[in-house]
Parts: C-alpha cells; sequence; structure tokens
C-alpha cells in the first residue's frame, strides 16, 4: 500500500513540471497567500499579492497554448488546478476584504452570496469556455480584484471613503455583471497585456500606500 501510495503521489507532483501548470501553482500560491494576509488584517497587501495570481492566471493560459505535446492528462489537471485561484482571486479575497468593513450578520451573507457568485460563474466557463472570438459571458472574475485595488487606493490616497457602504454598492451590481448575459472580450494579446499593465500598477499602487504594520 505504501508504494502505491508513494507512486500516485509522485505522479501528481510531476504534472506541476509541465509549465503552465507550474505557473497555475505559483498563482495557487499567491492566492492562497494573499488570503491568509486578508484574513489577518493586512487587506492592502493581501490584495496586492492577489493581483500577482491574476497575472499567473493569465500568462498560464498562454503558455499552455504555446506548448506542444501536452497529454490530455496534462491539460484536464491543469485545467481542474486553474479553477482554484480564479474562484480565491474572483470571490474569495474579495468577500473576505468587504466583509471585513460590515457588520454582522450582513458581512456573512455578503460572503456567501460573493463566493456563490463566482462559483457559479466559473462553473459556466468551465462548459461553454470561450466562443470562437474569444468573447466570453460575463464579465470575469479577475475585474472584481483591480476594482477593489482602485477602491481602497484612493480611500488611502485622496479621500477617505465609507467603504462599509461604497464596497457593497459597488460589488453587489458588479456580482450580478458576472453571471449577466453579455459577452466580453477575454482573450487576445490586447487584453493580457491590459490585465497584466492592470494588476502590476495596482499591486504597486497598494504596496506603496499601504499601512500595514504602522
Amino acid at each position: 500500500m505504501i508504494s502505491i501510495a508513494s507512486a500516485e503521489t509522485g505522479a501528481m507532483i510531476a504534472y506541476l513540471s509541465d509549465r503552465a501548470n507550474a505557473v497555475t501553482a505559483v498563482g495557487i500560491l499567491c492566492s492562497g497567500a494573499a488570503m491568509g494576509l486578508v484574513a489577518r488584517g493586512h487587506q492592502e497587501a493581501g490584495v496586492a499579492l492577489g493581483l500577482w495570481a491574476i497575472i499567473a492566471d493569465d500568462v498560464d493560459g498562454e503558455i499552455a497554448r504555446r506548448t506542444k505535446n501536452r497529454t490530455m492528462a496534462t491539460k484536464a489537471i491543469g485545467k481542474a488546478l486553474d479553477a482554484f485561484p480564479d474562484l480565491i482571486f474572483g470571490s474569495v479575497i474579495p468577500a473576505i476584504v468587504i466583509a471585513s468593513f460590515i457588520d454582522l450578520p450582513a458581512s456573512a451573507v455578503f460572503t456567501a452570496f460573493m463566493i456563490l457568485i463566482g462559483a457559479l460563474r466559473l462553473a459556466y466557463f468551465d462548459y461553454f469556455g470561450l466562443d470562437h472570438r474569444g468573447y466570453s459571458t460575463g464579465l470575469p472574475l479577475s475585474y472584481a480584484l483591480p476594482v477593489l485595488a482602485a477602491i481602497l487606493i484612493v480611500d488611502r490616497t485622496i479621500a477617505p471613503l465609507e467603504l462599509g457602504v461604497v464596497l457593497p454598492a459597488v460589488f453587489v451590481p458588479l456580482s450580478l455583471l458576472h453571471i449577466a448575459p453579455f459577452k466580453v472580450k477575454a482573450s487576445g494579446t490586447l487584453v493580457h497585456v491590459i490585465t497584466i499593465c492592470v494588476a502590476v500598477t495596482g499591486s504597486a499602487g497598494l504596496l506603496i500606500t499601504s499601512r500595514t504594520g504602522t
């Protein structure tokens, strides 16, 4: 039994040697670490790190498309892995951050709402994916964290905001847009460049303005 288990474990780890899956794993690590930071009250640092998970998520797909001779198992495992950081940076991190500014029991309801929306969006996308033009149905989850980062930066640098009011007012309709029946361009060189630039800029802005530890 021990030898069988070891062989299976080795086979699982071996799938991370695929370049695309390795980048996805980095995204999962960033997402998990970001969630830990946010849970400890370091909202800006957590969101900043979560933005790097978005970059990893954007890059791994391009690497996968350019990598030849990937096995069916490698592709399937990579696709399954890819859903984890999406849910964390698209729903869990924003939900935890926003809940920290809302009084109970509304915070619990809001967190559950955002995670349900994220899970539904990912399940739908997993089945239907992109159309032939590179469009997806509904607003991608990757929009949520940059919007949150922008609001936090404005709160820290321009004018203090009533985050317990502003964040729910923005993210309730934004969450509904994730499952709305309209098409959004979600693939292509320009989309990738904009995504990476926004994530890097937002992360840098948060780290510069962060009051963590002060």
